[in-house]
Protein backbone atom coordinates (compact mmCIF):
# COMPACT_ATOMS: atom_id res chain seq x y z
CA UNK A 1 0.00 0.00 0.00
CA UNK A 2 1.42 3.35 -0.99
CA UNK A 3 1.22 6.15 1.52
CA UNK A 4 0.26 9.76 0.94
CA UNK A 5 2.98 12.38 1.29
CA UNK A 6 2.29 14.39 4.44
CA UNK A 7 5.23 16.77 4.60
CA UNK A 8 6.00 20.11 2.93
CA UNK A 9 7.78 20.40 -0.44
CA UNK A 10 11.38 19.29 -0.46
CA UNK A 11 14.25 21.78 -0.84
CA UNK A 12 15.28 22.54 -4.45
CA UNK A 13 17.45 19.81 -5.91
CA UNK A 14 16.33 17.15 -3.39
CA UNK A 15 13.17 15.25 -4.26
CA UNK A 16 12.72 11.83 -2.62
CA UNK A 17 10.91 9.03 -4.41
CA UNK A 18 7.48 9.52 -2.87
CA UNK A 19 6.06 6.33 -4.37
CA UNK A 20 7.93 4.35 -1.72
CA UNK A 21 6.60 6.20 1.32
CA UNK A 22 5.00 4.40 4.24
CA UNK A 23 1.55 5.64 5.30
CA UNK A 24 2.52 7.85 8.23
CA UNK A 25 0.24 9.09 10.98
CA UNK A 26 -0.04 12.91 11.22
CA UNK A 27 1.42 14.39 14.38
CA UNK A 28 -0.09 17.23 16.37
CA UNK A 29 2.38 20.05 16.63
CA UNK A 30 2.72 21.47 20.11
CA UNK A 31 3.20 25.23 20.39
CA UNK A 32 6.72 26.18 21.32
CA UNK A 33 8.13 29.22 23.03
CA UNK A 34 11.60 30.57 22.43
CA UNK A 35 13.61 30.34 25.64
CA UNK A 36 17.21 30.96 26.58
CA UNK A 37 18.97 27.62 26.25
CA UNK A 38 22.07 26.53 28.08
CA UNK A 39 25.06 25.94 25.75
CA UNK A 40 24.68 22.62 23.92
CA UNK A 41 26.91 19.77 25.08
CA UNK A 42 26.96 16.41 23.37
CA UNK A 43 27.27 14.54 26.66
CA UNK A 44 24.20 16.32 28.17
CA UNK A 45 26.28 17.26 31.21
CA UNK A 46 24.44 20.59 31.29
CA UNK A 47 21.24 18.76 32.33
CA UNK A 48 20.15 16.15 34.87
CA UNK A 49 18.24 13.08 33.77
CA UNK A 50 14.93 14.27 35.19
CA UNK A 51 15.25 17.35 32.95
CA UNK A 52 16.10 15.15 29.96
CA UNK A 53 13.00 13.04 30.65
CA UNK A 54 10.86 16.18 30.66
CA UNK A 55 12.36 17.27 27.35
CA UNK A 56 11.66 13.83 25.88
CA UNK A 57 8.04 14.17 27.01
CA UNK A 58 7.71 17.43 25.04
CA UNK A 59 8.23 15.35 21.87
CA UNK A 60 5.42 12.90 22.66
CA UNK A 61 3.37 14.12 19.68
CA UNK A 62 6.03 12.74 17.32
CA UNK A 63 5.71 9.18 18.65
CA UNK A 64 2.72 8.03 16.59
CA UNK A 65 4.61 8.71 13.36
CA UNK A 66 7.59 6.68 14.59
CA UNK A 67 5.50 3.73 15.76
CA UNK A 68 3.41 3.83 12.58
CA UNK A 69 6.49 3.71 10.35
CA UNK A 70 7.90 0.78 12.35
CA UNK A 71 4.56 -1.03 12.29
CA UNK A 72 4.90 -2.00 15.94
CA UNK A 73 2.24 -4.11 17.60
CA UNK A 74 1.69 -6.49 20.49
CA UNK A 75 4.50 -9.02 20.93
CA UNK A 76 7.09 -7.12 18.88
CA UNK A 77 10.70 -6.70 19.93
CA UNK A 78 12.30 -3.29 19.39
CA UNK A 79 15.57 -1.64 20.36
CA UNK A 80 15.82 2.03 21.32
CA UNK A 81 19.28 3.49 20.80
CA UNK A 82 20.11 6.35 23.13
CA UNK A 83 17.12 5.68 25.36
CA UNK A 84 18.29 8.05 28.09
CA UNK A 85 15.87 8.14 31.05
CA UNK A 86 13.37 6.27 28.94
CA UNK A 87 10.24 8.27 28.15
CA UNK A 88 9.96 6.58 24.76
CA UNK A 89 11.12 3.17 25.99
CA UNK A 90 8.19 3.20 28.41
CA UNK A 91 5.81 4.19 25.62
CA UNK A 92 7.20 1.45 23.37
CA UNK A 93 6.75 -1.08 26.18
CA UNK A 94 3.07 -0.19 26.41
CA UNK A 95 2.77 -0.64 22.65
CA UNK A 96 4.40 -4.09 22.45
CA UNK A 97 2.76 -5.33 25.65
CA UNK A 98 3.93 -7.95 28.14
CA UNK A 99 4.70 -10.49 25.40
CA UNK A 100 7.00 -8.06 23.59
CA UNK A 101 10.38 -6.62 24.55
CA UNK A 102 12.07 -3.22 24.45
CA UNK A 103 15.86 -3.12 24.58
CA UNK A 104 16.77 0.29 26.01
CA UNK A 105 20.39 1.06 25.14
CA UNK A 106 22.36 3.99 26.52
CA UNK A 107 25.99 4.56 27.44
CA UNK A 108 24.95 6.25 30.70
CA UNK A 109 24.24 3.93 33.62
CA UNK A 110 22.70 6.88 35.49
CA UNK A 111 20.21 7.51 32.68
CA UNK A 112 19.12 3.88 32.70
CA UNK A 113 18.87 3.93 36.49
CA UNK A 114 16.32 6.72 36.09
CA UNK A 115 14.46 4.52 33.59
CA UNK A 116 14.61 1.58 36.00
CA UNK A 117 13.04 3.70 38.75
CA UNK A 118 10.14 4.72 36.51
CA UNK A 119 9.82 1.20 35.11
CA UNK A 120 9.49 -0.32 38.59
CA UNK A 121 6.99 2.33 39.64
CA UNK A 122 4.77 1.36 36.70
CA UNK A 123 5.27 -2.39 37.04
CA UNK A 124 6.62 -2.77 33.50
CA UNK A 125 8.75 -5.88 33.02
CA UNK A 126 9.24 -5.87 29.23
CA UNK A 127 12.18 -3.44 29.12
CA UNK A 128 15.75 -4.74 29.20
CA UNK A 129 18.23 -1.97 30.00
CA UNK A 130 21.65 -2.26 28.35
CA UNK A 131 24.55 0.03 29.26
CA UNK A 132 26.67 0.08 26.12
CA UNK A 133 28.21 2.15 23.37
CA UNK A 134 25.64 1.86 20.58
CA UNK A 135 28.34 1.77 17.89
CA UNK A 136 29.82 -1.41 19.41
CA UNK A 137 26.76 -3.44 20.37
CA UNK A 138 27.01 -7.22 20.19
CA UNK A 139 24.32 -8.52 17.78
CA UNK A 140 23.93 -11.55 20.05
CA UNK A 141 22.78 -9.28 22.89
CA UNK A 142 19.45 -8.34 21.32
CA UNK A 143 16.83 -10.01 19.16
CA UNK A 144 14.80 -7.16 17.70
CA UNK A 145 13.04 -6.67 14.40
CA UNK A 146 12.91 -2.85 14.63
CA UNK A 147 14.97 0.04 15.98
CA UNK A 148 14.27 3.60 17.09
CA UNK A 149 16.95 6.32 17.19
CA UNK A 150 15.50 9.74 17.96
CA UNK A 151 17.38 12.95 18.70
CA UNK A 152 20.49 10.92 19.46
CA UNK A 153 22.81 11.02 16.43
CA UNK A 154 23.68 14.70 16.93
CA UNK A 155 24.99 13.74 20.39
CA UNK A 156 27.21 10.96 19.02
CA UNK A 157 30.91 11.13 18.21
CA UNK A 158 30.41 8.44 15.55
CA UNK A 159 26.85 8.65 14.18
CA UNK A 160 27.76 6.65 11.07
CA UNK A 161 29.13 3.90 13.31
CA UNK A 162 25.87 3.78 15.26
CA UNK A 163 23.87 3.31 12.07
CA UNK A 164 26.24 0.57 10.93
CA UNK A 165 25.69 -1.14 14.30
CA UNK A 166 21.91 -0.88 13.88
CA UNK A 167 22.22 -2.55 10.47
CA UNK A 168 24.10 -5.44 12.08
CA UNK A 169 21.47 -5.79 14.82
CA UNK A 170 18.43 -5.91 12.55
CA UNK A 171 17.37 -8.95 10.54
CA UNK A 172 17.05 -8.59 6.75
CA UNK A 173 13.99 -6.45 6.09
CA UNK A 174 14.06 -5.02 9.62
CA UNK A 175 12.95 -1.40 10.00
CA UNK A 176 14.50 1.55 11.79
CA UNK A 177 13.31 5.11 12.34
CA UNK A 178 15.74 7.97 12.81
CA UNK A 179 14.45 11.26 14.21
CA UNK A 180 16.51 14.44 14.26
CA UNK A 181 16.36 18.23 14.42
CA UNK A 182 16.29 19.88 10.99
CA UNK A 183 19.06 22.39 10.24
CA UNK A 184 16.50 24.66 8.56
CA UNK A 185 14.27 24.74 11.66
CA UNK A 186 13.72 27.84 13.78
CA UNK A 187 15.98 26.44 16.55
CA UNK A 188 13.51 27.47 19.26
CA UNK A 189 14.17 24.10 20.92
CA UNK A 190 16.95 21.57 20.65
CA UNK A 191 20.57 22.07 19.57
CA UNK A 192 21.87 25.07 17.69
CA UNK A 193 21.95 24.99 13.90
CA UNK A 194 25.65 24.15 13.91
CA UNK A 195 24.97 20.87 15.77
CA UNK A 196 22.05 19.69 13.61
CA UNK A 197 22.34 16.96 10.98
CA UNK A 198 21.02 17.43 7.46
CA UNK A 199 18.71 14.65 6.20
CA UNK A 200 20.97 14.08 3.19
CA UNK A 201 23.94 13.43 5.46
CA UNK A 202 21.99 10.94 7.60
CA UNK A 203 20.70 9.19 4.49
CA UNK A 204 24.25 8.85 3.12
CA UNK A 205 25.35 7.15 6.37
CA UNK A 206 22.34 4.83 6.17
CA UNK A 207 23.11 3.90 2.58
CA UNK A 208 26.71 3.01 3.44
CA UNK A 209 25.45 0.87 6.33
CA UNK A 210 23.05 -1.08 4.11
CA UNK A 211 19.91 0.70 5.30
CA UNK A 212 17.67 1.76 2.42
CA UNK A 213 15.40 4.76 2.85
CA UNK A 214 11.69 3.96 2.58
CA UNK A 215 10.17 7.18 3.96
CA UNK A 216 10.97 10.74 4.90
CA UNK A 217 8.79 13.25 6.74
CA UNK A 218 9.25 16.76 8.08
CA UNK A 219 7.20 16.25 11.23
CA UNK A 220 7.34 19.82 12.53
CA UNK A 221 9.36 22.90 11.59
CA UNK A 222 12.01 21.62 14.04
CA UNK A 223 11.88 17.84 13.50
CA UNK A 224 12.21 15.32 10.69
CA UNK A 225 12.20 11.53 10.51
CA UNK A 226 13.65 8.99 8.12
CA UNK A 227 12.42 5.37 7.97
CA UNK A 228 14.90 2.82 6.64
CA UNK A 229 14.91 -0.90 5.93
CA UNK A 230 17.87 -3.25 6.24
CA UNK A 231 18.90 -4.68 2.90
CA UNK A 232 18.73 -8.40 2.32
Amino acid sequence: MRGKWLGPPDPPGRRPDRASYFPLIPATIRPTTTVMEKPFRKDLSHRNWAQVYQRQALRADLLDDWIGALGLGAGDRVIEIGAGPGYFSLALAERVGPKGMVYAVDRSADALAELERRQRARGIAQIERIVADASALDPAAVKARAALLTMVLHHADDPAGILASVARLLPPGGLAVIGEFHPDGPCAVGPSRAHRLAPAEVESWCERAGLARVAYKRQTPEHYMIAVRRDG
